[in-house]
């Protein structure tokens, strides 16, 4: 139960800071190459680290690098046409990012780690006629688990789902999770 209420206050905006070894580094590979912007930079003094802001189509990112921030942190955005921007990354710099549709949910991502170890992956969300298209597919996949388990044989593993009634892994582990009989199976 939640307990927010209406007159609570919404959180309405995230901004990730990573931290970076080199400005310029940081500049050639998100600025150059990814195409934000760089809104802004501030350093206490000449020769000191530097904080900066960069942004694309609303989303903001601190880059700092001041030791005190770390590096190796990931961040997931949502893009509403990924070809499009890796064809526009590819542009800059031929064959250096691909779309993999990788499980659970076989959802198109690119992942770009910046030169400091910080993890982006770029996703194009599920449309709202996919995920219908997953939910009418879910009375198929309880009727498959449950002639198994009605037949005698243990809960399937979502691999043999997906073997039996086809993907997103995703939405095989949903299903199974509704059955008490996968609860006891994964904790054995």
């Amino acid at each position: 139960m939640s307990t927010a209420s209406k007159s609570s206050p919404r959180v309405t905006l995230v901004t990730p800071v990573f931290g970076i070894a080199s400005y310029e580094d940081a500049v050639n590979h998100y600025v150059n190459w990814l195409g934000f912007n760089l809104d802004w930079e501030w350093r206490e003094a000449p020769g000191r680290p530097v904080i900066m802001s960069i942004s694309r189509s609303g989303v903001t990112i601190m880059l700092n690098e001041a030791a005190t921030d770390s590096t190796h942190s990931r961040l997931n955005l949502k893009v509403d046409d990924l070809q499009a921007l890796i064809d526009e990354w590819n542009a800059r710099r031929p064959g250096s990012v691909e779309i993999a549709v990788d499980p659970p949910y076989d959802i198109p991502t690119a992942s770009v780690t910046d030169p400091f170890g910080n993890f982006v992956a770029f996703e194009q969300p599920i449309t709202p006629a996919q995920r219908d298209a997953m939910e009418a597919r879910k009375p198929s996949i309880r009727r498959h688990i449950r002639q198994r388990l009605d037949a005698g044989h243990p809960c399937p593993t979502p691999e043999q789902v997906v073997e039996a009634v086809g993907r997103p892994l995703g939405l095989a582990i949903e299903v199974l999770n509704e059955f008490p009989e996968y609860e006891e199976a994964t904790r054995e």
